[in-house]
């Protein structure tokens, strides 16, 4: 009986064939899994980082987005991340309630407003990246050097189609 090719497998993930023992996820369907991984990582950071530092996920991502570019606005972050609009707006006011976020009419478009980190967000962020990176390399560990840029690789690839797919529409 031949291989069915992963382009060729069903997306529900309904045959029993091809399932983790471990824990029943089915693994012939690549996107599958890739939202399972996406949920337990939610669920590592979760568990580490949330209750340490009183952060969710989105408002990390907003952090992180504003550490590496200085100044990006709301939509900047939605496009980064693929964060629905109203998850990254209540992330945005709950970081400027706690002025952790600064929110600033832009002086070139003056449409749009322009987010930075305060030097309190800039704070929490350097406290927060040791416990992220070692959450994050807690994960990967089980993969080689070559293994993870193939990933990457790949991963790049599906979401360079994905996003194909949704400009189409």
């Amino acid at each position: 009986m031949a291989k069915s090719s992963p382009s060729s497998r069903s997306a529900t993930g309904s045959s029993s064939k091809g399932r983790s023992r471990t824990n029943d996820a089915p693994t012939e369907n690549i996107l599958t899994l890739i939202h399972i991984l996406s949920n337990r990582i939610t669920r590592a950071f979760s568990a580490e980082v949330e209750p340490k530092f009183g952060i969710s996920l989105p408002e990390w991502r907003v952090i992180m987005t504003l550490a590496r570019h200085e100044t990006s606005t709301a939509n900047d972050i939605i496009a980064i991340w693929s964060l629905d609009k109203m998850t990254a707006n209540r992330a945005i006011r709950k970081l400027e309630a706690a002025e952790l976020v600064l929110r600033r009419r832009s002086t070139v478009d003056r449409r749009r407003f322009d987010l930075s980190l305060t030097p309190e967000g800039r704070r929490l962020y350097d406290k927060i990246v040791p416990a992220a990176n070692d959450r994050y390399q807690e994960i990967v560990s089980v993969l080689s050097r070559d293994d993870l840029h193939v990933l990457g690789d790949r991963l790049s690839k599906l979401l360079r189609q994905a996003e194909n797919i949704n400009q189409d529409k």
